[in-house]
């Protein structure tokens, strides 16, 4: 079974220069065409025996050859690599911090996607609310609409707000 190494961004950059490493992004596939360090995507809900061997087909991994992972925060990379381990002899490498250590490394500082829906939809329903005590009733229907989109969310794993978010000024590349 393999270690899993923590990597921070000086040992990440490192390992990209050298060029024998594989940097794997396991972030989703949207969350992936928004830019990312790595040429790869293979979200960690991918991850399993089945397609671990095409990967490596596909990808011509050699059994020396470090994987590295990266997400956005660190989290999903952490739970991919520990898939990983129990699958496949190469060395694995976690990016962590993920993108947004990268992001700050360069003097970069974005809000995530994910953590501007927490606010918006906190605080809409917080609007929702107070309308409802002073305003009107009806106002109650603006919480049950964000309550019901954060649970289509969950179970789909696809948000709308988040989907309109990413459309915002500041969220463009």
């Amino acid at each position: 079974m393999n270690e899993i190494q923590l990597i921070d961004t000086t040992q990440f950059h490192e390992l990209q220069r050298a060029g024998h490493a594989c940097v794997v992004d396991v972030r989703n596939h949207d969350e992936f065409s928004r830019g990312s360090a790595a040429r790869l995507c293979w979200p960690v809900g991918d991850i399993d025996a089945a397609s671990v061997g095409e990967f490596a087909r596909q990808q011509k991994l050699a059994p020396d050859q470090t994987l590295v992972l990266l997400c956005a925060s660190g989290k999903r990379a952490q739970m991919a690599a520990a898939k990983l381990r129990e699958l496949i002899p190469n060395p694995i490498a976690v990016l962590q911090g993920g993108h947004a250590a990268l992001d700050a490394a360069a003097g970069k500082s974005r809000m995530s996607i994910e953590r501007q829906v927490r606010i918006a939809a906190g605080l809409l329903i917080v609007i929702g609310s107070v309308a409802t005590l002073f305003a009107s009733p009806a106002a109650i229907l603006l919480c049950l609409f964000v309550g019901a989109g954060l649970v289509v969310a969950g179970l789909t794993d696809s948000c709308l707000m988040g989907r309109l978010i990413m459309r915002m000024p500041w969220n463009r590349g």
